[in-house]
């Protein structure tokens, strides 16, 4: 459990706070978080290659595994990023990546007759997207609020 935790934390603090308040510096937030996302979903494409090294999927498995998977942690990747923004730390998005990781990834976890568990990334992307519609529908209104409040003050 240590290293899930210590795993969950050096991600967040590259992807969301080193890479994230780097391009920041240069580019708009949500260019920002498009590119950590990214970065963050080709970190994880060593799960399906490492399925691929072991021989417990073909190579076409791989790379679709690969390619859903740069999809699904750069979806979760643009939400922790989000949380990030919305609250000005990491530890709401840690308490989430935590939480993904433990309860959907590991608990939920399956073995197949063939050794890998095909169905795992269809499960955590179902969470997933759920949970980005929600964070993302939240950001969104509180953009929202915050152009009202300023659009009342300018008229003031």
């Amino acid at each position: 459990m240590r290293s899930v935790q210590c795993h969950q934390c050096m991600e967040e603090g590259a992807f969301r706070g080193l890479f994230i308040q780097t391009f920041s510096a240069t580019k708009p937030f949500m260019t920002a978080n498009f590119i950590a996302a990214f970065l963050f979903g080709v970190w994880h494409i060593v799960m399906p290659l490492r399925s691929y090294v072991n021989g417990e999927m073909s190579f076409a498995a791989m790379v679709l595994m690969s390619v859903g998977y740069i999809i699904l942690a750069g979806i979760m990747g643009i939400k922790w990023g989000l949380l990030y923004r919305m609250t000005g730390n990491l530890w709401v998005g840690l308490g989430d990546h935590l939480f993904n990781n433990t309860v959907a990834t590991n608990m939920l976890h399956v073995v197949s007759s063939t050794g890998a568990d095909e169905l795992q990334i269809v499960r955590i992307m179902a969470a997933q997207l759920i949970s980005f519609a929600f964070v993302l529908a939240i950001y969104i209104c509180r953009n929202r609020k915050s152009c009202v409040q300023i659009e009342e003050i300018e008229e003031k």
